[in-house]
């Protein structure tokens, strides 16, 4: 059998819906699914998964109107409210944590450190996204273009961390482009809860002079909704531009002597006319979602991931024009070349 074993089957017939990509993916897994399943966690533990498309809204605390406040005594007298929200105007997180450390110790102590532990998490978070899921993400992305090509002797754990030994710095740069794109997207997130957290700040004071339980509660859904409405139009600019880019590591890992910036272009150019289809082939795996969910507490996730992943990767190779890695040079960069005929 030819090394590629779905060459007749799959290139000649260049299919065009969803459910002949998932056909081919279900094909490709045959032999390799627990290998998929083992490689696939320990991609998401160190963040190396393709991004989804899914915008993580704020959620709710459910509580009765009053419940969290009856039979609670105001915790800070009037002159004492008064000094909170000079504090809390000068950001003096530490004048704050003064006020409030005989009631409740340790959530001044948190309050106290609350700007150290920001920069810290942080700080951290950037260095594991940077250094880490980087080579990570292009490892998983090679991974499953091997199982595609049905190269056994390549679909190994080992393949996931072939970037920190080849294509190291090359892999930053290009995770960092392309966060650094898709963090512009949620910028209107940011600014709906800047404000209405804003909201929520001026009413402790009064919170905690009187228990005004109804100011804070009117100033909680003043939040919801701007952060609401933050997060659906970052909606409406992080889909489009998700997709336009989602191609990007793809075209690295398949083709390793593609630049940072080039593979930015060229994904760009590959999905015009293609995000609509991509888009149904991502929704299409929802139904399995939810079953996963509701069935198995979220655990059927794992067998999920490597069919949508490969699923993705078939796309890649149908709207690509690829035959094999071997003789094949990467598609013209020509947009003309990528349109749908």
């Amino acid at each position: 059998m030819d090394n590629n074993q779905y060459q007749t089957t799959y290139y000649a017939t260049r299919p065009q819906k969803a459910r002949d990509f998932r056909k081919i993916a279900r094909r490709a897994l045959k032999g390799f699914w627990w290998i998929a399943i083992g490689v696939t966690i320990l991609a998401g533990i160190l963040g190396g998964l393709p991004g989804g498309t899914a915008i993580s809204t704020n959620g709710s605390v459910s509580y009765s109107e009053n419940e969290l406040f009856i039979g609670y005594e105001p915790i800070l007298t009037p002159e004492e409210a008064e000094d909170f929200e000079k504090a809390l105007k000068e950001v003096d997180f530490d004048a704050m944590a003064e006020l409030l450390k005989d009631d409740y110790p340790i959530f001044a102590t948190i309050l106290s450190s609350i700007v150290l532990l920001f920069v810290i998490s942080v700080v951290v978070m950037f260095l594991l996204r940077m250094f880490v899921s980087s080579p990570v993400k292009l490892g998983y992305q090679k991974f499953c273009l091997n199982i595609l090509d049905g190269k056994r002797e390549k679909v190994t754990l080992d393949s996931l961390f072939d970037y920190f030994r080849g294509g190291y710095l090359k892999s930053i740069g290009l995770n960092f482009c392309h966060s650094f794109l898709i963090g512009l997207t949620r910028i209107p997130a940011f600014i709906g809860l800047l404000i209405g957290g804003a909201q929520i700040l001026e009413t402790l004071p009064a919170l905690f002079a009187n228990a005004d339980v109804d100011t804070f509660l009117l100033a909680y859904f003043v939040f919801m909704g701007w952060s609401l409405l933050g997060s659906l139009i970052t909606l409406c600019i992080y889909i489009p531009v998700f997709y336009t880019y989602s191609m990007a590591h793809t075209i690295m890992a398949d083709y390793p002597g593609v630049g940072v910036i080039e593979a930015l272009r060229l994904s760009r150019q590959m999905m015009r006319g293609n995000k609509w289809r991509m888009f149904c082939l991502d929704f299409s795996f929802i139904g399995w979602m939810l079953l996963s969910v509701c069935c198995t507490c979220g655990l059927g996730i794992f067998f999920i991931m490597p069919y949508q992943n490969l699923s993705r990767t078939a796309f890649y190779h149908e709207i690509s024009g690829r035959e094999t890695p071997e003789d094949v040079e990467f598609p013209s960069i020509n947009p003309e070349d990528y349109y749908i005929n």
